[in-house]
C-alpha cells in the first residue's frame, strides 16, 4: 500500500464510507468494548460523522450501546480522525458522547482515555495495488492487529481500568459493503504470547444477480511468524458453514496451510447494529426490520431500507483453532471470551434486537420511526 495506511480517505470520495475502529478485552476475556469512528458519505449531501461505542460483559443480560452522528466531515490532523468530542490518532482514543435533552433512553453516557501500542500493520488484500483501484469495493487494513491497551473506561457511571488489555487498532474504507462478511479476530490465545493471533475478513460480492463464493483474507500469526490465509487462488476451498451461535471456517493458506475455526458468539453477548450502503437510499423503500415487533422487544424501529445491512457483532466470543501444517502436523489453539466475530447480511435478526440508531441519511418526514 502506498501512504500511510492510518490516513483518511474520505476526502476522495463522492460516495461511500470510512472506519477508524479499535476493540480490546480483558485479560481471562469475558469483558470487552468495541469503539468506532466512521464517516458516511452521500452523492450531493454533507457528509455524516459518527461515533459507536458496544460495552460487552459476560455478566450483564446483554451488550451496552451508545452512538453519536454530527453533520460535517471528521477532523484529521493531528490524528487520524476526529468527531465531535472523540478523537482516535496514532497512541491515544480519547473522548465521550452524552444522551442529549430528552433522549435519556437512546443510549447511556460513555467516556474513555485509552494509550496504545501494537504490531505492524496487516494488509488483508494480498497485493498493494489492490488499494488503489476501484475493485474490491472495501479495503481493509489492521493497523495493529495485536495492542496492549491502558486507561480507563467509564460506562453509565461504572469506571472499568483497563490495564494490560489485549486488542487490535483498524481501518476500512470503501464504495461499497460486500453482499455479505465475516470478520474474526482472535488473541489470548491459552499457553501462547501475545505474539500469536487471527486476523480474518472474508466477503461475498454481488454481481449483477449472482453472489460469488466466499474469499477470505488475512494471516495467522504464531509466536510473531505471520502466515498468509485466503486469497482468490483458494476461494473454492474456503468453506463457511454459519450457525445461530457463530460459524465453522475452513480457510486455507499459503504453502499447503490450513486451519478450522469454530467460533461460538451466543446471541445474548452479541449487539446488532444496522450499517447504511453508500447512495443506496434516494432510490429505496422503508421497510422496518424484522424482529422489533416481537413480545418484549424493548428497542424502537429503526429506518431500514433493502439496501442495509444488519451487523451482529460478539466481541467476548469463544474460538477454537486447529492449524494443519504442510506435513499433516497439527495444533490446536484455544481462547475463551476474547474473540471478536461480525458477520454483516441483508436480512434482520430474530434472536438480537437491533439497536434503535439510524446510519447513513436521516429519514424523510414519512419514514416509519414510531417506538
Amino acid at each position: 500500500m502506498r501512504g500511510d495506511p492510518a490516513a483518511a480517505r474520505f476526502a476522495a470520495m463522492r460516495s461511500g464510507y470510512e472506519s477508524h475502529y479499535l476493540r480490546a478485552v480483558a485479560p481471562g476475556g469475558g469483558l470487552g468494548f468495541w469503539l468506532r469512528h466512521t464517516v458516511h458519505l452521500e452523492p450531493g449531501e454533507p457528509p455524516l460523522a459518527s461515533t459507536w461505542f458496544t460495552l460487552f460483559d459476560a455478566g450483564a443480560p446483554g451488550p451496552t450501546t451508545a452512538k453519536a452522528t454530527v453533520e460535517g466531515a471528521p477532523t484529521c490532523d493531528p490524528h487520524w480522525v476526529g468527531v465531535a468530542d472523540a478523537t482516535l490518532g496514532p497512541t491515544r482514543a480519547v473522548g465521550s458522547m452524552v444522551p442529549p435533552p430528552g433522549q435519556v433512553h437512546v443510549h447511556v453516557p460513555v467516556s474513555w482515555d485509552l494509550t496504545f501500542l501494537g504490531e505492524r500493520a496487516l494488509e488483508h488484500l494480498p497485493f498493494p495495488w489492490m488499494y488503489a483501484v476501484p475493485l474490491p469495493r472495501t479495503k481493509p487494513v489492521s493497523l495493529h492487529p495485536c495492542a496492549r491497551f491502558t486507561g480507563a473506561v467509564t460506562v453509565d457511571g461504572r469506571v472499568i481500568d483497563v490495564d494490560g488489555w489485549k486488542g487490535m487498532v483498524g481501518h476500512n474504507w470503501g464504495t461499497e459493503h460486500a453482499e455479505r462478511w465475516i470478520w474474526l479476530h482472535g488473541l489470548g490465545f491459552d499457553g501462547e504470547p501475545s505474539g500469536t493471533w487471527i486476523d480474518v475478513v472474508l466477503g461475498r460480492l454481488r454481481v449483477g444477480e449472482r453472489t460469488l463464493p466466499w474469499v477470505a483474507n488475512g494471516a495467522l500469526s504464531v509466536r510473531g511468524d505471520r502466515r498468509r490465509l485466503g486469497g482468490m487462488s483458494h476461494a473454492r476451498t474456503t468453506s463457511v458453514e454459519e450457525r445461530r451461535d457463530g460459524a465453522h471456517l475452513h480457510l486455507p493458506g499459503r504453502g499447503g496451510l490450513a486451519i478450522d475455526v469454530e467460533v461460538t458468539a451466543p446471541p445474548e453477548r452479541s449487539v446488532a447494529w444496522l450499517y447504511a450502503e453508500p447512495g443506496a437510499h434516494a432510490a429505496a423503500p422503508a421497510t422496518p426490520p424484522a424482529g422489533t415487533d416481537a413480545p418484549g422487544a424493548a428497542l424502537p424501529k429503526v429506518h431500514t431500507t433493502h439496501h442495509d445491512h444488519a451487523v451482529l457483532n460478539c466481541s467476548i466470543a469463544d474460538l477454537e483453532v486447529t492449524v494443519t501444517l504442510p506435513r499433516g502436523q497439527r495444533r490446536v489453539l484455544t481462547a475463551a471470551g476474547q474473540a471478536a466475530y461480525e458477520i454483516g447480511m441483508r436480512e434482520r435478526p430474530t434472536e438480537v434486537p437491533l439497536q434503535p440508531y439510524p446510519d447513513g441519511p436521516h429519514p424523510g418526514p414519512d419514514a416509519d420511526l414510531d417506538p
